[in-house]
């Protein structure tokens, strides 16, 4: 039996993309095994959104080729797609295919051999969403269901509008049918993404909000809970908040993009916000869904900021009531505005200030988690346990790790538990 393992870099799209390719090639017979393994083809499916996602693609394009100077390597995704040409050059890479071919990746192995090896159609004359699969199958309590790709904003740091293209949604009966198939296999919790996931339906004609889907999926009998991927402020309209609060469903978990916390750099970004309106958002969600976890990213470093508009980010973000921070420092990436702005950040000064509101962020987690001890809690039981106590993991609807002490039936099972501690990065419960 022929032999493939695949690589996923990058967010949970690329995730998602990654699952159904090796549905595809177990469907014609191969055997997936891990990256490190000897395999007859290793698939890379890559990140650009730093130079060091760049990095590890062409690290892992290395590894592969050590593990088995036989094997053919594909190269795919965001790099692939924006450096078609940079892996060209890389004599041991014998496929390199965009973001929309490699949904057909299967049909393209015909290449592997030839000489032309590139394949990258100009991915902003892609306007439909026309995916036959948009959903991963190979897990057992939650699924990733892509609903939307590309990205319409012109961000002056981001790349990823030209490795994704336009915005383009997925039509919502192609979306509820795929969900009942989900519920139909066993997934109880179903997750809802895609690459700027709140400009779904504006491409439709006519257009269609985003809480018009919701209230459609809220009606899904056999669903037991979802949840939604990351959304910007200026998506935030009353009747979708209001749907969100009034949800029975939905998981009480919000990523709300922010990138920084000073009104100037918001404003070199062109993020199309201030930090006046950003707040008034949480404190507004939360005050409605007082157990709603709220996380956001941030950017450190980038051209122009200086100490003092640093210290504006880290103090509005120190008094917002958020539960999680992802940060990151500024990457140049060539093709985007922010690439040549004057006034690029020295990367000691960048570090310090990853530094910085990493220790805030753990402080912010923590906080957040310790306001649920003496509390009872419904979590959904996960296939694999904890690998330090071997205890069983869930997960609860506002995003935290909880461990139980259990029996093994409870799997893919809903839960009430009483929160008695908490341990490291995660809760400590026990059944009620």
């Amino acid at each position: 039996m022929k032999k493939i393992a695949v690589n996923t870099l990058g967010c949970k799209n690329n995730q998602i993309e990654s699952s159904i390719i090796k549905e595809d090639f177990t469907s014609i017979g191969y055997e997936v095994v891990g990256f490190s393994d000897v395999a007859d083809i290793y698939i890379i499916n890559t990140c650009s959104v730093t130079e060091k996602s760049d990095k590890t693609a062409k690290y892992f394009i290395r590894q592969a080729k050590r593990a088995n100077p036989k094997a053919k390597i594909i190269v795919t995704g965001c790099y692939a797609q924006v450096a078609a040409q940079e892996l060209e050059q890389i004599d041991y890479v014998d496929l390199v295919l965009g973001n929309v071919e490699k949904h057909k990746m299967l049909d393209y192995l015909k290449y592997i051999e030839q000489e032309n090896k590139v394949h990258v159609r100009d991915i902003m004359e892609h306007r439909v969403f026309d995916f036959d699969k948009f959903a991963s199958h190979s897990g057992r309590t939650r699924s990733f269901l892509k609903i939307q790709d590309g990205c319409n904003n012109r961000c002056t740091y981001c790349i990823i509008p030209y490795a994704r293209g336009k915005s383009r949604s997925n039509k919502p009966e192609n979306i509820i049918s795929e969900i009942n198939n989900l519920t139909a296999k066993g997934f109880k919790e179903v997750v809802i993404t895609g690459i700027h996931l709140g400009q779904w339906g504006l491409d439709f004609e006519p257009g269609q909000s985003l809480y018009n889907l919701i209230n459609k999926i809220e009606t899904i009998n056999n669903l037991k809970r979802y949840r939604i991927g990351s959304l910007n402020p200026t998506e935030f309209d009353d009747e979708l908040i209001n749907t969100l609060a009034n949800s029975e469903k939905l998981c009480r978990h919000l990523h709300i993009s922010l990138q920084s916390a000073n009104n100037d750099i918001l404003k070199a970004m062109q993020r199309g916000y201030s930090v006046e309106m950003y707040i008034d958002l949480i404190h507004k969600l939360k005050a409605i869904m007082p157990d709603l976890a709220i996380g956001c990213d941030i950017i450190v470093g980038f051209p122009g900021e200086t100490d003092d508009m640093f210290e504006q980010t880290y103090e509005n973000l120190k008094q917002l009531p958020i539960s999680y921070l992802h940060v990151f420092s500024y990457s140049r990436r060539k093709g985007t505005p922010a690439y040549d702005m004057p006034n690029q950040v020295p990367h000691k000064a960048k570090k310090q200030r990853n530094k910085i509101l990493t220790e805030l962020a753990a402080q912010k987690s923590m906080d957040f988690k310790q306001g649920f001890i003496n509390k009872e809690m419904e979590i959904l039981i996960e296939k694999s346990r904890d690998k330090s106590t071997g205890w069983l993991k869930g997960l609860t609807g506002n995003y935290i790790t909880v461990l139980l002490d259990a029996q093994s039936d409870l799997i893919n099972e809903t839960v009430k538990v009483k929160i008695i501690d908490v341990s490291g990065d995660n809760l400590i419960s026990q059944v009620v």
